[in-house]
């Protein structure tokens, strides 16, 4: 009998490494995987998820701290691989996976209870993704490696009762930073990434429209140069509107919790 409700966690998010696992009745998958395999696979076991329940793991894009570990997790999970066929996933990891899918953005697939959207973010990774993942009844958004909202990634956003949202630079830290310009730029861009305060504005429109379901927000992805939990918690003291519960996540830390319908 299917488990009512959904577990999931962070596995790891920042700079350096991310990856994400969403589970119910039985069936898990994971989104991105910059971890080694093995790191990857202890942290689920350390949060009490069961590595031999991951059915797919579905791909944002390919910058290594979002594939650097997904071939060989694949294969020894024996786990299908979701990406865009224009990212060339293989040719951009240097190898197989163990059985190498396409994902859409024109129409959700389905894993067991799992429904996964994917839907474009701006990033300069080719063919860069988005997920909006349903299951039991509980909405969830990852919302990261993006310059930019979009309206299709908003409205997914307020549909989410669970939302990852990133909140990747302090716009100080990076301007004052050691990072040369033209990498600067590049960050800043709508190709790049949201900034803490991208990332609250977002949250707090969610607040005035007053239609949002979101209930859950991580604020996750966070550089390693360029953004603090301390920098980000000053932000959200002075700026945020948004009423609910939110997390900050610390580079490389873990998170898990469970919703349920």
């Amino acid at each position: 009998m299917a488990e009512l409700g959904i577990r999931f966690a962070i596995l790891g998010s920042g700079s350096d490494a991310n990856a994400y696992i969403f589970s119910t009745g039985g069936c898990s998958i994971v989104v991105d995987n910059g971890f080694s395999a093995k790191e990857c696979t202890r942290r689920m076991i350390e949060l009490g998820f069961d590595p031999w329940t991951v059915k797919a793991v579905f791909v944002t894009h390919t910058h290594s701290d979002h594939v650097r570990g997904v071939r060989v997790l694949s294969k020894q999970l024996k786990a299908p691989v979701y990406s865009h066929p224009g990212c060339r996933l293989e040719r951009a990891i240097g190898g197989k996976v163990y059985n190498n899918l396409s994902v859409d953005p024109a129409s959700p697939c389905r894993v067991e209870a799992l429904e996964v959207q994917p839907f474009y973010s701006s990033h300069d990774s080719p063919f860069s993704l988005g997920y909006h993942i349903r299951a039991e009844g509980v909405h969830f958004s990852i919302i990261t490696d993006t310059g930019c909202i979009t309206e299709k990634m908003y409205s997914y956003a307020g549909e989410s009762d669970v939302l990852f949202l990133e909140s990747n630079y302090d716009e100080e830290m990076l301007e004052t930073g050691p990072y040369p310009g033209v990498l600067k730029k590049r960050i800043a861009s709508e190709q790049g990434h949201l900034s803490n305060v991208d990332a609250i504005d977002v949250l707090n429109r969610l607040e005035e429209d007053g239609t949002s379901r979101t209930g859950i927000v991580y604020f996750c992805h966070m550089s390693k140069n360029n953004n603090s939990p301390e920098k980000l918690g000053e932000s959200v003291q002075g700026l945020l509107k948004w009423s609910k519960r939110f997390t900050i996540c610390p580079r490389g830390s873990m998170h898990k919790d469970e919703v349920k319908p």
